[in-house]
């Protein structure tokens, strides 16, 4: 009758056992994911913060009797950005439903603006201690750091057909897409891309 007393308290044992090694493995188990989430927490560069104007506008004048349309995104406020840390991220879609997209780095192509031979990479930014832009690094997206009050353009409607990827195969470039004008809109978004974060992600009317 004793040993049958002991073996039923020896079975009732294990059971209580079994449940608190689970509990010591899920616990193991949980400090370690929360000790890698924290490590890859720490990698991450955080985004800069600041208030982003961007536009599109056309009839422009371009100061020889023409017009042009221009794209300017605009700091308000904020902290210095490197602009070799974002992409522009376009897109359009025409009446038709044609889709227009493009993504503009720092290592994208430069390109002619008016015809001259002259390459940028745009936007460039408009500020004349820079010097003019065209075989100017100093000027050419990814090269400069963006300040509260600077402004960065297309230049022109090349610059604007080459950012948005509506752009003609003829040079300088032009927008080719019939449909694209006034009350057009565009789905803008600037990447900071070592935090994978957007600084802007908005819906843009051309005016």
């Amino acid at each position: 009758m004793k040993n049958r007393i002991r073996f039923a308290q020896e079975s009732a044992v294990s059971p209580v056992v079994g449940v608190m090694l689970m509990l010591v493995v899920v616990i193991i188990i949980a400090a370690v994911v929360s000790a890698f989430a924290g490590g890859l927490g720490s990698g991450t560069e955080k985004a800069p913060q600041a208030a982003i104007d961007v536009s599109i506008k056309t009839g422009m004048d371009d100061t020889m009797g023409g017009t042009e349309t221009i794209m300017t995104f605009t700091e308000i406020s904020g902290d210095p950005i490197q602009t070799k840390d974002l992409a522009i991220i376009t897109y359009y879609r025409n009446k038709a439903g044609i889709v227009h997209k493009n993504k503009q780095t720092a290592t994208s192509t430069a390109v002619d603006l008016y015809g001259s031979g002259k390459t940028t990479r745009v936007p460039f930014i408009n500020d004349m201690r820079y010097g003019y832009s065209g075989n100017n690094p100093a000027k050419d997206f990814g090269n400069y750091t963006w300040k509260t009050g600077d402004v960065l353009s297309t230049g022109n409607t090349a610059g604007t057909a080459f950012l948005l990827g509506i752009n003609s195969t003829t040079i300088p470039y032009n927008l080719s897409d019939p449909d694209f004008g006034r009350d057009s809109i565009v789905d803008v978004k600037i990447l900071h891309v070592p935090s994978g974060q957007y600084l802007f992600d908005r819906e843009v009317p051309v005016k």
